[in-house]
């Protein structure tokens, strides 16, 4: 996780032109004003910090956006927690229910996939079942370090998210062998996470955390507080919305940028991008996008949402795409890479020209 976050922050700011000293066209390029298709009302930006679900915070960037755009809500980055989706509970739409499952149906995403997912899965699965918990009600700062260091505070992290993997593997060592040893060890564990730990859920739910099957189950009860099950602490989509992709089958680099316009441009909908950030590129495809270490794949996949595009030109009218990301990065990376503005042609490549790497959301005729 850690390997991917560094990643991340190495491979976009190489393909950030504009910010000092990385401008590899030179300072004589300017952006073409009149080229630009720009979504500027969008939520404010977020860190995913130390955890790998770029995807959720994706997800939910364009339901929030689009419960903006519904609501008629002109600073959408001045929304309150209490308005926006929670990107930890957005995870557990990442799922893929049995066939005969109810997708509409909240309860049956039981469990948190902190391991990764598809934005335009989960984006879909949330719009079917329409219920997603309020930040206010499960806060990503529960899982964040306090600490204004970043090398420090993403140690600090790893090792919060090592420890929950930890004593749930001791428990269920412990209950093999000991019921009531393995009881008496979670009371005391529930006890001390809640001290550790910026944890919403009260220390009986914590408690009863470890009595779920699986780790993603227990990371639910773990981070998800019992009354964001109730409708008065989740967030409706307004509205009848649909999610989109492209391309339909394998495309190309003016295609897929034509179509980033179009959208831009005249859909005005901001745009969910999956691409490979490993750096350098040896992949051929995003399935294969990782590194292999002890004989598994690490992958080192990335999202984020494109709300603007312009053409940057010189005094000879020389000229390259860019593209502006909305990335999960916090506001920090943001500011020191030019806003986020990057390279087109350098993302664009990044996706392979894969079926679905692009998505977004339309309101329904």
């Amino acid at each position: 996780m850690n390997r991917l976050v560094l990643l991340i922050g190495i491979f976009l700011t190489n393909i950030s032109y504009g910010a000092q000293g990385l401008n590899p066209f030179g300072s004589e390029f300017s952006p073409d004003k009149s080229s630009e298709l720009i979504i500027k009302n969008m939520p404010s930006i977020r860190s995913q910090d130390s955890i790998g679900i770029c995807y959720s915070f994706v997800a939910s960037t364009l339901y929030d956006e689009a419960n903006c755009v519904a609501k008629k809500i002109t600073d959408c980055s001045s929304v309150s927690p209490d308005q926006k989706a929670s990107p930890l509970d957005m995870t557990r739409f990442a799922s893929e229910l049995p066939q005969e499952a109810d997708i509409s149906d909240r309860f049956n995403y039981e469990g948190l996939n902190t391991a990764g997912g598809a934005e335009a899965f989960t984006l879909h699965n949330a719009i079917q079942s329409n219920q997603v918990a309020k930040e206010s009600c499960a806060p990503f700062d529960q899982v964040v370090a306090r600490i204004s260091d970043p090398a420090q505070a993403q140690k600090t992290e790893l090792a919060m998210w090592q420890r929950f993997q930890d004593v749930f593997n001791e428990y269920k060592r412990k209950q093999a062998k000991c019921a009531d040893c393995a009881l008496e060890y979670a009371t005391a564990t529930a006890n001390s996470l809640r001290e550790e730990f910026n944890l919403k859920p009260s220390n009986q739910e914590i408690l009863q955390a470890f009595a779920e099957k699986t780790y993603s189950k227990f990371l639910d009860k773990l981070l998800i507080p019992d009354n964001c099950w109730d409708l008065n602490n989740q967030v409706s989509l307004k509205g009848s919305w649909k999610v989109q992709t492209f391309p339909d089958s394998k495309s190309n680099y003016d295609a897929t940028l034509g179509k980033i316009k179009e959208v831009l441009g005249t859909k005005k909908r901001p745009i969910a991008l999956g691409f490979c950030t490993q750096t350098p590129l040896k992949a051929k495809s995003q399935k294969n996008c990782g590194t292999m270490k002890d004989g598994k794949l690490e992958g080192e996949g990335h999202a984020v949402v494109i709300k603007g595009y312009r053409k940057v030109c010189n005094s000879k009218n020389q000229c390259y795409d860019a593209l502006q990301v909305h990335n999960s990065w916090g506001q920090s990376w943001q500011d020191s890479t030019n806003d986020g503005w990057v390279d087109a042609k350098e993302l664009l490549s990044r996706t392979f020209f894969e079926k679905n790497s692009l998505s977004w959301l339309e309101q329904s005729q």
